[in-house]
């Protein structure tokens, strides 16, 4: 009763006003009070009373005020926002009746802007897409009320901020240049520079590819509001936009400080990236936390991908973009077929949009138009690391919906590709050669089986035209037109298991692999080890192919990238540095150039990647796990095992000044001595370790060669062992062997370490002898 008491005190004030001609400044403050009294109210009882007072009035006394009938449609909105959906159709009918008594004033538009909102669109998808078709879906119609408030009064706040978020929310019937003409034209009012329409100018112009002009909108709201996370979100999304690296700072800075609404946009752009796992964490902290969160999220994804610190975050929102252009869906109302397993968490973009945004621009793609056959499209993403991705997507209910499918050949519908499944049979018949149905004395039993062989031959011969058209994609194609009923039916299983698991890699992990114009043809061998008992490094030897590289950048400068990470993904080491290439002469193949970089890691199994870039030309290595040993323990360990001689002019230099030569090609003259260096770490002063070094053919030694070791032939072609005195917790072993008795063919080099108090540890490095 209190809320009654104090709402028709409100009333009668508003009810003792008169018509006006037009709206004045007092006015637009009086409707104002009038709706921020309302906001508060949950209750509909007191609201349902003052409605009878309201139109008990306009009834008798004010039919013809407009200020009577704003106070009513208000009222009603309140009430659909409580109660129900045909209050908002009672709100658009008072305040159509406004815009027709002042067509001048701003609020009657504005009005009838929510009320449309409120109202929405029909309930049946049928009456929705005619709606859509006509111009006439809920968005359409108040995005040209909210435009009609900003035309007639191009410095209505209200309306402009309004028009700006329907037109954004729009996904068919775009207003945005509507939008973007009445914000502009609100620059030469005070209304221009008010936070709201700076953000909305700065939304828009960016979604209609304005960028600098978004930039100097989004620059001066956060001139004026320099700790509004809301703004920083933004001032972020237009420097990514303008390919700026810069973003990152106020992107962190405003996640830092975000409140409610601000981390509800955040999380609106995160969620199509994150795991569950991460999403948690993400929703668990608070204020710098979360951004020190989500900081370790994409840095690890920069130096997974061996990117500059920050080219992440700015490739995610690129994508964004991409997929709200090309992407998104006109309705969020989908149904799903049998075949279309996967199913988003959010309806804002169709699949290929989700693929995108995880996986960025695919390698390949490839679609089919064939009569009958639904809109379709292939993508597939070529892997270093494993298989390569591939995914379907086949549009059943209209060009803007692309839903993710197992197989291509549920292109053709469920149905059909079990069918195909179960027979086996792709290849397509001509059905010229088929009889013709109706023919004189064919049986009704005649014509049925005619009719059935008429339909498997059109879907054959559709299956097998799918087929061709993807066979650029992947080798599975082409062995399935080659192979016979039996042979095609199981691959079918391959590669519906093939697009099963690509669909689920592609919709829950994200990746961004380093392109390069031309590729670098190279070699790059990986080295644990220390420099000293206190200090464990991994090395880096590569060569690159002279005859990959322009001759004028030949004996020049190398870019190598090189990230080391944690298995709990945590960055252990990093290089980013150009070194000068080495040529050799005299070396086994005069045709490389050589450098060596040393990262400082700590010891324990790590991941590395690699990459090399010379001008346009690039190569970026498989992740390798590396063991990295303790250089003082405490247990007993080996160093890899760093093989090289002297025609490679490729070294480093011990603590005690001895040079390691190293070769990341791995081939060597017979004719000449190999240098093979490791080191010995966890050791105790003056205890004995037995050293074995052995080296054997690679792949082993044949039944027939181990048979004639019997007889005093074949064995290991080299095996040295000795003992060595430790005199300290590291040690390291350099030696010359001749590998003149060795033929042309690869080997194994195999070093064991052994002592009574400690297991026997062994590391390999193969090496190949050439003439």
């Amino acid at each position: 009763m209190m809320r009654i008491g104090v709402l028709s005190g409100v009333a009668a004030v508003f009810l003792c006003v008169g018509s006006a001609h037009a709206q004045s400044p007092v006015q637009r403050v009086e409707i104002e009070a009038f709706r921020d009294s309302l906001a508060p109210l949950t209750d509909t009882i007191p609201l349902v009373i003052l409605e009878k007072r309201l139109i008990a009035r306009a009834g008798h006394e004010a039919r013809d005020s407009a200020m009577v009938h704003l106070r009513l449609g208000f009222l009603g909105l309140r009430l659909g926002d409580l109660a129900g959906k045909q209050h908002y159709d009672d709100a658009a009918s008072e305040f159509q009746w406004v815009v027709d008594l002042q067509s001048k004033w701003p609020y009657g538009w504005f009005g009838l802007g929510l009320a449309e909102l409120g109202v929405g669109d029909a309930e049946f998808e049928m009456f929705r897409a005619i709606q859509s078709a006509l111009g006439k879906d809920a968005l359409t119609r108040s995005a040209t009320d909210f435009a009609k408030s900003a035309e007639v009064d191009p410095s209505f706040v209200r309306g402009l901020v309004e028009l700006s978020n329907t037109a954004l929310r729009q996904r068919v019937n775009l207003r945005l240049d509507v939008a973007l003409a009445a914000l502009r034209r609100s620059a030469r009012t005070p209304a221009g520079k008010h936070p709201d329409v700076l953000l909305a100018r700065a939304r828009v112009e960016r979604e209609i590819g304005s960028a600098d002009s978004a930039r100097s909108a989004v620059d001066s709201l956060v001139f004026r509001t320099p700790n509004n996370p809301v703004a920083l979100l933004e001032q972020a999304r237009v420097r990514f936009k303008l390919g700026r690296g810069d973003g990152g700072a106020p992107w962190f800075r405003g996640l830092a400080s975000a409140d409610a609404a601000a981390l509800e946009l955040y999380r609106y752009d995160l969620r199509f990236v994150l795991s569950d796992s991460v999403l948690r964490q993400f929703d668990a902290a608070k204020g710098s936390a979360r951004a020190e969160v989500m900081r370790r999220f994409w840095d690890r994804r920069d130096r997974d991908e061996l990117h500059d610190v920050g080219d992440r975050l700015m490739e995610h929102y690129r994508r964004l973009d991409v997929a709200r252009r090309s992407y998104r869906l006109a309705s969020t109302h989908r149904h799903y077929d049998i075949v279309e397993r996967y199913r988003p968490p959010v309806a804002e973009f169709d699949d290929r949009g989700v693929v995108y945004i995880r996986q960025g621009t695919p390698d390949d793609h490839a679609s089919l138009e064939l009569p009958g056959v639904p809109y379709n499209e292939s993508w597939v993403y070529h892997r270093k690391d494993g298989p390569d991705l591939l995914v379907h997507f086949v549009a059943r209910e209209g060009v803007t919906d692309y839903r993710l499918v197992e197989s291509v050949l549920d292109i053709l519908g469920y149905a059909n590709a079990v069918g195909l499944q179960n027979s086996g049979n792709i290849q397509g018949t001509d059905e010229a050669r088929l009889p013709v149905g109706g023919a004189t004395g064919i049986s009704s039993d005649s014509a049925a089986k005619l009719r059935r062989r008429l339909t498997d031959a059109s879907l054959s011969k559709n299956a097998e035209t799918v087929i061709r058209s993807r066979l650029q994609l992947s080798p599975v194609y082409q062995r399935m037109l080659v192979s016979g009923r039996g042979g095609a039916s199981g691959l079918q299983g391959e590669e519906r298991t093939m697009g099963s698991r690509s669909m689920r890699v592609a919709t829950t992990t994200d990746s961004w692999e380093r392109r390069y114009t031309d590729d670098l043809l190279s070699q790059v061998q990986i080295l644990a080890g220390a420099v000293d008992s206190t200090q464990s490094v991994i090395r880096v030897a590569y060569a690159v192919k002279s005859t990959r590289l322009p001759a004028r950048l030949q004996g020049g400068e190398v870019r190598v990238r090189a990230s080391v990470l944690g298995f709990d993904g945590s960055v252990t080491g990093l290089v980013d540095t150009v070194r000068p290439l080495i040529g050799a002469v005299g070396a086994a193949d005069h045709s490389y150039w050589y450098g060596l970089v040393t990262i400082p890691v700590p010891p324990g199994r790590q991941t590395i990647r690699v990459g090399l870039e010379q001008g346009t030309g690039g190569v970026v290595s498989l992740r390798d796990t590396v063991d990295v040993p303790a250089p003082a323990g405490p247990q007993l360990g080996l160093s890899d095992i760093a093989i090289g001689s002297r025609s490679v002019p490729l070294w480093w230099l011990t603590g005690s000044a001895d040079t390691v030569w190293v070769n990341p090609v791995g081939e060597f003259h017979n004719s000449e001595p190999i240098s093979v260096y490791y080191e010995a770490s966890g050791l105790v002063r003056d205890s004995t370790y037995k050293i074995e070094l052995v080296i054997k053919p690679a792949g082993g030694v044949s039944f027939f060669k181990r048979l004639l070791g019997i007889f005093g032939g074949g064995g290991a072609p080299v095996r040295l062992e000795t003992t060595m005195r430790a005199t300290g917790a590291h040690q390291v072993v350099l030696r010359e062997i001749g590998v003149e008795r060795l033929k042309p063919a690869s080997y194994v080099l195999e070093v064991t370490i052994s002592s009574h108090s400690s297991p026997k540890v062994t590391r390999h490095q193969e090496f190949t002898v050439v003439k």
